[in-house]
């Protein structure tokens, strides 16, 4: 066995020591307005982006280039908000660590210098940090002012300490007050109970207008301190304030507020990493609709700055300076074009693939190729609906590709003008895809995605999914799903139930089998010479054009109806879940009745008439106009379809065997794997549409097609004609559907 390529480990979440994504021209704008002399202070800068779209790495580059220059007297400070999320008063944390980024510093180890240490101007420098430290705890939240209220009727009632317990829970800081309280309710009466609630406000007020003295002070200490020992410097205090998105509602407004109430003083450049949106929200929440975000934000910042998008190029060189190494480099363009230019959101998709790529190694080492697994990782991060649909019907994703391929052929062709092709009678039609793939039709993102790598190119073979089965295509779904959790019923796409049709032209076949081949074909296949005859003779009938689904209707499927009507559900399912990766399977386990059910119910869900195919129909599709054998010809070929000579012993998705077993209409599984309903009454050949066969009220068996997965070649002939009661179920019978042709 070859030796494995070396891979890259795991990423961590680190802002990025390196620019890999060309933020150097953004860093030195920066750092030339935050540190330049001739900027007029306090400013205030946003650094706009996502989540994860590099604000940390941004800001960090600015400040590591700021400390750089030497500047003694340029301060910088980080105060990661989300980090003291928890604290009862951000706003209170936020002025701490500006304050103790203004003390005086070793510069060998960065600790603070001892008392004797300083000299006369730090010492002075240091007691007036000292007593706006201890002022914070003396001042009032400023969102609380004047919202405040005491039940005085409830407060007087009980003892002194009830009394200074409720005082306590609504004055901030109110110590006082409660002093207060607790020295007048000890001579309280019924009759001087009004007296002390009104002694108690006049102490209030009292006590507001200290507070609010206590505010102003504060703010114009500061801006003496910083005056005094930094600005008179030619210095300046630059505060990076990062993850403020992050924090509850509430806490991003009080940092913004104290950045505007307390520090909002010449010499103060603030830069902040913000989530527009998420702080609009924020003010909504606060303010309940009287302040509008856009013009709130519009106040505290002064000057902003949206990071742009990353272009394809900047995301390769970023991707590969994350992993290097990896199993294919290939991979690297898959993850450049495939994802949003995000980069926190391309670390962790990633690491998803890193990790499931490992895991592959050790269960399907095989089975997997990396160019393939990277793209349905870029799937499943940013395409979750469409994930959802794959982790049921692993197929969809080779006839996306497909579609997506057809397309850019069919773009091709159209080298004329588009006013010759629509003197022709318009556009050559779109090529045929599954309904429920219809929204992700449109999607250029995905295009580019399963495009990427063009199937004719030798190089490019193992990077597409084209020639893959249901089953080697739901090991990649397999595989990465172990990295995510799995998606409710409801959260999957819910019109995913109608079916995929093929249209049959109108026109005449030959059904059954000639009188003459009746022995032949009971020699060669072990066949009792009476179930041979039962078709015959041959015949040639005319039937109208229809449409017949592409496959047998699915568990996938077949769970919507389940679970939209109530229906009694496959009795080997559990309640109204089919088995984990059975949904691309056929139903099994329904009778005619329910077959007949399921058609209604679809009908009147879609508005398209559906119903069971008659027997001439299904024959028509199976075999078209040339009588042969199989769908695919005359010859058995055991590896075209499910049946006991080739098949895995069970059920198998739908498609397995597709294209190489397909009709010649490309119907899908006319031969094996289950037994299909039709609509028709057994009865004697030649059959004749209007002699009471489809008559659906009448009694009697019905026709069953196709063979099945547990039952042998002979069965799997296209004029193989079973019967059975119409409430009989087993696991081996299923259905497919018809449908007048839609215009």
């Amino acid at each position: 066995m070859a030796e494995e390529k070396k891979v890259s480990p795991i990423l961590d979440d680190r802002p990025a020591e390196v620019d890999a994504l060309g933020f150097a021209p953004y860093r030195d704008t920066l750092v030339e307005i935050v540190a330049g002399p001739d900027t007029h202070t306090p400013l205030t800068i946003g650094i706009f982006g996502t989540w994860g779209a590099g604000k940390t790495s941004l800001m960090s580059m600015v400040k590591a280039h700021v400390d750089g220059r030497g500047l003694p007297r340029y301060r910088t400070v980080w105060f990661n908000a989300w980090k003291y999320n928890k604290e009862e008063a951000l706003w209170r944390a936020l002025i701490l660590r500006v304050l103790d980024a203004l003390r005086p510093r070793k510069k060998e180890d960065g600790k603070l210098y001892a008392e004797e240490e300083l000299g006369q101007e730090q010492q002075a420098m240091v007691h007036d940090l000292d007593h706006l430290e201890e002022s914070l705890y003396r001042t009032v939240e400023w969102q609380e002012l004047g919202r405040w209220t005491l039940d005085w009727a409830k407060a007087l009632r009980g003892t002194a300490e009830g009394a200074a317990e409720i005082a306590l829970a609504f004055v901030p800081g109110g110590l006082p007050l409660v002093n207060l309280l607790k020295g007048t309710a000890k001579a309280v009466t019924g009759q001087d109970q009004q007296a002390v609630a009104e002694a108690f406000r006049r102490e209030v007020q009292s006590y507001r207008r200290e507070q609010l003295r206590s505010l102003e002070q504060f703010e114009g200490q500061f801006r003496t301190l910083l005056d005094r020992y930094v600005v008179c410097h030619e210095g300046r205090l630059i505060v990076f304030v990062d993850d403020l998105d992050r924090c509850l509602p509430g806490k991003t407004i009080e940092v913004l507020e104290a950045i505007k109430l307390f520090l909002d003083v010449p010499g103060c450049v603030f830069l902040l990493g913000i989530d527009p949106e998420a702080v609009q929200e924020a003010v909504q929440t606060r303010y309940k609709g009287e302040v509008k975000g856009r013009q709130y934000l519009e106040k505290i910042i002064q000057l902003p700055f949206l990071l742009p998008p990353i272009d394809a190029e900047d995301m390769r060189g970023f991707v590969n300076t994350l992993v290097p190494h990896l199993p294919d480099p290939r991979c690297a363009d898959v993850f450049a074009l495939g994802l949003a230019p995000n980069p926190r959101q391309v670390k962790r998709t990633v690491n998803v693939f890193l990790l499931v790529w490992k895991l592959s190694r050790q269960k399907l080492p095989q089975a997997i190729q990396p160019v393939r697994l990277a793209k349905v990782v870029v799937i499943q991060h940013s395409h979750p609906d469409l994930y959802a649909l794959l982790r049921e019907v692993p197929r969809y994703l080779r006839e996306l590709e497909a579609y997506f391929r057809a397309e850019e052929e069919r773009t091709m062709e159209r080298a004329a003008p588009a006013m010759e092709a629509e003197a022709e009678g318009g556009r050559p039609e779109a090529p045929a895809v599954p309904p429920p793939l219809a929204p992700f039709t449109s999607s250029a993102a995905l295009r580019r995605l399963l495009t990427l790598h063009p199937p004719e190119w030798e190089s490019d073979e193992e990077a597409n999914f084209l020639d893959l089965t249901p089953e080697q295509l739901r090991a990649y779904i397999y595989l990465t799903s172990r990295a995510a959790p799995q998606p409710t019923p409801e959260e999957v796409v819910r019109e995913a139930f109608e079916p995929q049709m093929v249209r049959i032209p109108a026109g005449e076949f030959l059904m059954g089998t000639e009188e003459e081949d009746v022995d032949a074909i009971s020699k060669k296949y072990s066949i009792e010479r009476k179930y041979i005859e039962r078709e015959t003779p041959q015949h040639e009938i005319f039937v109208e054009e229809f449409e017949i689904g592409k496959y047998p209707v699915t568990n996938f499927e077949y769970r919507a109806f389940v679970q939209d009507t109530g229906h009694e559900p496959p009795r080997h399912w559990e309640g109204d879940q089919y088995p984990e990766e059975l949904g691309d399977h056929p139903v099994v386990y329904v009778t005619w009745h329910d077959a007949v059910a399921y058609c209604e119910w679809l009908s009147e869900k879609t508005g398209q008439p559906y119903r069971l195919p008659t027997e001439a129909e299904w024959e028509k599709a199976a075999r078209g106009t040339d009588g042969r054998q199989f769908p695919w010809g005359d010859e058995w070929d055991a590896s075209k379809c499910n049946t006991r000579e080739g098949g895995p012993g069970t059920t198998t998705p739908v498609g397995q065997y597709s294209p190489h077993g397909d009709s010649p209409y490309g119907v899908t599984d006319m031969a094996g794997n289950v037994w299909e309903w039709c609509s028709s009454l057994f009865q004697d050949y030649p059959y004749d549409l209007d002699d009471g066969r489809e008559d659906l009220e009448a009694g009697g068996v019905r026709v069953l097609r196709g063979g099945s997965w547990l039952h042998s070649q002979d069965f799997a002939r296209c004029v193989e004609r079973l019967r059975n009661y119409p409430d009989l179920s087993n696991h081996y019978l299923g259905f497919r559907l018809v449908s007048p042709v839609r215009f």
